[in-house]
């Protein structure tokens, strides 16, 4: 959720202020804070004790020099002597709120107004008690009878402007922080607290000429100077908002919401790593601040320590339990990470905390997306633009709810919206890039599809100190190309490697460490590493080339236009002698195909899931005459296949001592000698199409397919997409009744490498 401001509320300031204030004023002129004042009040109650003047002089002297104790004892004594003393009842009740006993503060103030009504300073000291412990209709009374009995007392008239806005009154705030005015313009305390009453009325040039005002009169307020910096930071001045804080720490080192607030104005302008250090700042001082905490979580997801920010978070849970932003920022955290259940149950308890918070309400939206509820998904997106009907993260959600209903109409409108209200949007930016890939517009969705980093759609961006390639002259030059996102998307993205070869000087590859050796042998005049880790690098990434470029931002620069797409079979290739090595073991299994399967991917998340099919419900293909099938499932499928071979009455033949997970360069070769491999989106599918083996790819349209019905990166996939209505179990019925259809190989053929059967090239053109 948004980071918030930390300021000093004009009424819980005021308070304290104004209670020391109307005792001051109660007081005789000659009683001062010198000790001597003490010792000679002394004396005069130990010639008189009887006279209760001196006795109450030296309450006052006690309170105003923070011995709240003494002064209290010392009132009581005077009591003893006039037990009818309004006087000796309101320095009592002070003294008792002063000792955070508000119920005998309340009680005596009562008594000292019923002993004389026309006590302005009993009024008002009774008010603040009673505004204290949350009855600030009931002070709000005594205030006003103040002002009654003392029309010129600016404490009086503040205190009504406090109250009021603590009921959200700003306006009437206004007229009694006027009145004050009108009766003392040099009031600083007024200047101040209307200059917040201000604030909330919208009326942010108002508020900035009164806290000018009130700055003027008082330089060295640290939390006016911290207030100010909050008004001019959400008038879009952070330069001086910055000024503004670094002033009040000049005054107090120590003060942790200018130390927050310079956190938050180092986040806004994008320095993640600023902004974490001034939170950390604030909370060595103040550990209890769970706003700073929120802040903090904020600042540390921005820069890409999300398990920090989620300690943060929890932190601020930990000191206040019904934050709802902090409960905002978690759900979300849950979201982004596919963990739907969980950010249900904490949006959810955000959402009965804040039922009006248009922000949560769009949080539940995406959570409901991701769990496959889309009508709740629609209604929840409902309720968060009733609210804020220009809130860019819930147009994007509906925009969203309506891709997955099927509306690609309907959505590009949301997500055009989303974008129209915030040009920056990375979320809507991205998704309405890949909606134009979906749909073919190759040139405008490869612009969308570069805010995937902001999105969190990818891996983390790296930065380096030379520029990015966007498709100049590369003869001669050096071009350095990272990987950013998984296996798969890697070997997909690989394809566009071999035409950046050709057009540079030198091209150095950087790839996941397990793709190095298949790499370094389809790529040879590249120079192929593995990946570097980066994180935690504060300075942009020095390399020996003249261009860097992400891997998935190659086809927005090589592949604009469907006829881009060149016409090769394949862009890996395999150890030839691993080839022949799994051929000779393959054809061992005798006459008939040989079919790999994979049938998940690694990373399986709820909404994920629903792309996959488990085993058992691969009956139909698994069952299919003349085929032998070989497990490509890379992790560890032991149980399952052991069920599926005892259901299903099959053999699905898995090789010993290869780690299909690791070791790409023999699993190459395997899948290279297969007449056939059959997968959901998984890198297994990716893998056979990467080196022209015919692959069965099965799944939902997504935005790879570029608006056709094929997958243009990949000449030897077939898509089987379901049907519009069907279920996706209802593909493998599909692949089975096309395994049925091709004709099965001689026994006479053989299989010789590296060159390929006319028999085996038949094949391959029917399977594809």
């Amino acid at each position: 959720m948004t980071a918030k401001a930390t300021d000093h509320a004009a009424g819980a300031s005021g308070r304290t202020l104004l209670v020391a204030r109307a005792a001051q004023q109660s007081r005789p002129a000659a009683v001062g804070h010198q000790p001597s004042v003490f010792d000679r009040l002394a004396t005069a109650l130990r010639f008189d004790p009887l006279v209760i003047a001196p006795r109450l002089s030296l309450a006052r002297a006690l309170l105003d020099a923070g011995q709240p104790a003494r002064a209290a004892d010392c009132a009581r004594r005077a009591l003893t002597v006039q037990p009818d003393s309004a006087e000796a009842l309101t320095l009592l009740g002070a003294a008792c709120a002063r000792l955070n006993r508000a119920p005998a503060a309340i009680a005596f103030l009562r008594a000292a107004v019923r002993v004389q009504p026309d006590h302005a300073e009993a009024h008002v000291l009774l008010g603040s008690v009673l505004e204290g412990v949350g009855r600030v209709a009931d002070g709000m009374a005594h205030y006003r009878q103040a002002t009654r009995l003392r029309p010129r007392d600016t404490v009086a008239w503040i205190c009504l402007g406090n109250a009021s806005i603590r009921l959200g009154r700003p306006q009437n705030a206004v007229s009694c922080y006027r009145e004050a005015l009108t009766r003392n313009a040099g009031e600083a305390e007024a200047w101040a607290n209307m200059a917040s009453a201000m604030q909330m009325l919208g009326r942010l040039a108002d508020a900035l000429a009164c806290y000018g005002e009130a700055l003027r009169l008082r330089p060295d307020a640290i939390d006016w100077c911290n207030n100010l910096g909050v008004l001019l930071r959400a008038m879009g001045d952070a330069g001086r908002a910055r000024r503004c804080f670094l002033r009040a720490l000049a005054l107090d080192p120590a003060h942790a919401p200018a130390l927050t607030n310079l956190g938050l104005v180092e986040s806004e302008a994008g320095q993640p790593i600023q902004a974490v250090r001034w939170y950390r700042r604030a909370l060595a001082r103040v550990p209890g601040l769970p706003e700073a905490w929120n802040n903090l979580g904020n600042s540390l997801k921005a820069a890409g320590r999300r398990a920090e920010a989620m300690t943060a978070w929890r932190a601020a849970l930990a000191l206040a339990p019904a934050q709802s932003d902090a409960l905002g920022n978690v759900a979300a955290e849950h979201r982004d990470a596919e963990r739907f259940m969980e950010a249900h149950a904490f949006a959810s308890r955000a959402l009965r905390l804040a039922p009006g918070n248009a922000a949560l309400h769009g949080v539940m939206a995406y959570v409901l997306v991701g769990q496959g509820r889309i009508e709740e998904a629609r209604h929840a997106c409902r309720r968060s633009l009733a609210l804020y009907p220009s809130l860019a993260d819930s147009l994007c959600t509906m925009g969203l709810v309506e891709q997955r209903a099927g509306c690609a109409v309907t959505a590009a409108r949301w997500f055009g919206r989303t974008v129209a209200v915030a040009p920056r949007h990375p979320l809507g930016r991205f998704n309405q890039g890949l909606l134009r890939l979906e749909t073919g517009k190759l040139r405008t969705g490869w612009t969308g599809y570069a805010a995937r980093f902001t999105a969190g759609r990818a891996g983390r961006e790296r930065r380096f100190a030379i520029p990015e390639w966007r498709g100049e002259p590369l003869a001669g030059k050096r071009l350095f190309i990272w990987r950013e996102q998984g296996v798969g998307d890697e070997l997909l993205f690989a394809s566009c490697y071999a035409d950046a070869i050709r057009m540079a000087g030198t091209v150095v590859i950087e790839c996941e460490r397990r793709l190095v050796p298949l790499f370094a042998r389809s790529f040879p005049r590249a120079v192929v590493r593995a990946e570097q880790l980066v994180r935690g690098r504060a300075e942009p990434e020095r390399i020996d080339c003249d261009y860097h470029i992400a891997a998935g931002s190659l086809p927005g620069v090589l592949r604009p236009r469907l006829s881009c797409f060149p016409p090769r079979s394949s862009w890996l290739f395999p150890d030839g002698a691993d080839v022949a090595d799994w051929r000779d073991r393959l054809d061992g299994f005798g006459p008939g195909l040989r079919v790999g399967i994979s049938w998940r991917s690694q990373l399986m998340t709820l909404e994920r899931s629903w792309s996959y099919l488990p085993l058992d419900a691969w009956g139909p293909v698994l069952t299919a005459r003349g085929v032998h099938l070989v497990n490509l499932q890379y992790d560890d499928a032991t149980s399952e296949i052991r069920r599926a071979e005892a259901r299903f009455g099959v053999r699905i033949n898995s090789v010993a001592g290869l780690d299909l997970k690791n070791d790409f360069e023999r699993t190459a070769a395997l899948v290279s000698s297969l007449d056939l491999v059959i997968a959901p989106a998984n890198s297994v599918a990716e893998l056979a199409g990467a080196l022209g083996v015919p692959v069965w790819r099965f799944g939902n349209r997504d935005w790879t397919q570029l608006g056709t019905g094929v997958r243009p990166w990949y000449p030897s996939m077939r898509l089987f997409n379901p049907l519009p209505g069907a279920p996706l179990s209802s593909v493998l019925e599909r692949i089975a009744a096309a395994l049925a259809r091709i004709p099965q190989p001689r026994p006479e053929e053989t299989r010789p490498v590296p060159k390929v059967t006319r028999a085996r090239r038949r094949r391959a053109e029917k399977l594809t």
